[in-house]
């Protein structure tokens, strides 16, 4: 505990240091607070996404099944029911959360927390739509507005030790134009909108990097222990970042090279090694709640199983694994910023010849093991980059701040192209948020949906359509009775996701969701359109497709996805925030008598 407090106290005093020394860190923080933070609230009291919904959902569960009935086993049920065991986001928003349930004690809300129950796999199918419809819907406000806001406040943090890495490795010129960077990196703002497990993750994997970095020119072995246990706490956060434990051998190696003695040390030296090692499992197996009561499976199913499944799922249509790294960084960086990184990244290699125990080595180490561990998947998001993009970054002010000092005049063109372009890329992408088409959909219900009126939905996840938390929503694939539907709602709801069933490509090319009955669905929702059912369109929202058929880029084609990195709210296959491009909502209404019910397709 104590060596815990003294590091947090000198982590303190670095980043008061900075900020009074340089005024640039200061207007580099603000930026990245104002552009994380814009419209943070969007759709509130919805979920952005379905992880943000899991996240959420997980302690709320637990602190419920402890408020119905304090017991071990209900503490056990609380921590083991969920998704998956999502390991120290449980603790982190646990403990966020905790000003919520003890408001929801003051108003005289814990009755809706306790009666959250253990919610069931039908539930899960509408993305447990009747837990929050029954749920006040200040509760659901109140604690996406707490998890986004720590997310901005991590974006933040990520920014910052970004900054340092840069200074700590070159320069503060360095520092300051890597922290410029990323704080307009789309990216990073992003997912800063929703409440996840990836920015306070990437957070420790950077410290854990500079702790690194620390060790290899100082030699100095707290940083080493650190290092592991920091390490492993990003790991525990999220799994894909665990190449981290490879890339802490590799700076013992360095190390050791370093101090010119022989590579036999590296297995003489057992105390730092074994030490080291025991400081990362114990803080893996501390940082798996689900563990911690008695939950193996699932413990062994997610540390195992899961990265086993990761590899083989198919999220988005079949496309040459290279396809997926361009798409995913053009639309991470932006043009422009894109281009830059990769620039920087070549000199970063070529320098490597004459530098390589130099501390950005541990840098590039990282980067190429995450990638490599990315290339194995058969297609991945854009947020599964988000860990490379503050080292690229680096690899790109260092060549900046090199060219500074050579070219002062061509260095600072370049720095305020990039800076503006990005800035201008993230901007416009931050403000969409004040003009979501899901957004805009719920405020014309509140004025024109009649309150005991019926609507339907078909998208698997009530996050991903417009769904006022007071609406008598209807889901026939929730494994309802069929006999128990409205047999003729007066509303129905086309969000984005239906329109791609009208899409003439193959079930490969298709998101995974889409996939599932694709002709008869697609029959249904074009015969919804064009009136075959006796419903007609009464309201539209965000940009509609032509003929509804939404355009999605040809998997492996390189043109059709630079247009990716000119706009930033770009289709991107079911990543975690689907933006204004794919939220496009209609609402149909019924014009006719009732006299045959609505067909569904199966």
């Amino acid at each position: 505990m104590l060596g815990l407090r003294s590091a947090a106290g000198r982590a303190k005093r670095r980043l008061v240091a900075d900020l009074r020394s340089d005024p640039y860190l200061v207007a580099i923080l603000a930026v990245t607070i104002f552009l994380a933070g814009l419209y943070v609230w969007h759709e509130i009291p919805n979920f952005a996404t379905w992880d943000e919904r899991d996240r959420v959902l997980d302690p709320l569960v637990a602190y419920g099944r402890i408020i119905d009935e304090p017991s071990l086993g209900a503490l056990r049920e609380g921590v083991i029911w969920g998704r998956e065991p999502f390991g120290a986001t449980f603790y982190l928003y646990g403990l966020a959360l905790l000003p919520v349930v003890i408001a929801a004690a003051l108003l005289g809300d814990l009755d809706a927390l306790a009666s959250l129950g253990l919610p069931g796999k039908g539930s899960e199918l509408f993305g447990f739509w009747e837990v929050w419809h029954t749920t006040p819907e200040w509760i659901w406000t109140a604690s996406l507005l707490t998890v986004r806001l720590l997310n901005v406040a991590f974006a933040a943090g990520v920014v910052y030790l970004t900054y340092r890495i840069g200074t700590y490795l070159r320069d503060r010129t360095t520092g300051r134009l890597a922290g410029a960077f990323l704080a307009v990196t789309w990216g990073l703002i992003t997912l800063a909108h929703e409440g996840g497990e990836d920015i306070p993750s990437v957070f420790a994997l950077l410290l854990a990097l500079y702790l690194l970095i620390r060790y290899v020119e100082t030699g100095e072995r707290r940083r080493f222990f650190e290092a592991s246990a920091v390490g492993a706490a990003a790991m525990t956060l999220k799994l894909t970042v665990a190449p981290i434990v490879f890339t802490i051998a590799i700076a013992h190696l360095l190390r050791i090279y370093r101090e010119g003695d022989s590579w036999r040390r590296l297995f003489a030296d057992r105390d730092l090694l074994i030490d080291g090692a025991a400081v990362g499992a114990v803080v893996i197996l501390l940082g798996f709640p689900t563990l911690l009561v008695g939950g193996f499976v699932e413990f062994f199913s997610r540390i195992i199983g899961h990265p086993a499944y990761r590899v083989a799922v198919e999220k988005g249509p079949s496309a040459p694994i290279w396809w997926w790294f361009l798409r995913g960084y053009v639309n991470a960086f932006g043009l422009p910023l894109f281009l830059a990184s990769v620039f920087g990244l070549g000199a970063a290699l070529v320098r490597l010849r004459n530098r390589w125990t130099d501390g950005s080595t541990i840098l590039l180490a990282y980067l190429g093991l995450h990638v490599f561990l990315l290339a194995g998947f058969h297609d991945f998001r854009p947020h599964h980059l988000l860990a490379t993009l503050p080292l690229l970054v680096v690899f790109l002010a260092a060549e900046l701040s090199r060219l500074d000092a050579s070219r002062p005049g061509v260095a600072r063109s370049v720095v305020a192209v990039l800076l503006i372009t990005s800035g201008a890329y993230a901007a416009v992408g931050s403000a969409g948020y004040g003009s979501m088409a899901r957004a805009e959909a719920v405020e014309w219900m509140d004025d024109n949906v009649e309150r005991d009126a019926t609507m339907e939905f078909y998208t698997r996840g009530f996050e991903e359509s417009a769904t006022p938390h007071w609406i008598d929503a209807q889901y026939p694939y929730a494994g309802d009775d069929r006999a128990s539907l409205e047999p003729c709602p007066e509303y129905v709801q086309l969000s984005y996701r239906d329109l791609l069933y009208l899409r003439s490509v193959p079930d490969d090319h298709r998101s995974s969701y889409v996939r599932h009955n694709t002709a008869a669905r697609a029959a249904h929702v074009r015969a919804l359109l064009n009136g075959s059912y006796g419903y007609e369109i009464v309201a539209e929202f965000g940009d509609r497709p032509p003929a509804f058929v939404p355009k999605r880029p040809t998997p492996g084609s390189i043109t059709e996805i630079l247009p990716l990195g000119i706009y930033p709210q770009s289709d991107q296959y079911a990543d975690e925030q689907e933006l204004r491009a794919n939220q496009y909502v209609a609402i149909l209404a019924y014009n006719g008598s009732c006299e045959e019910p609505l067909p569904r397709p199966e």
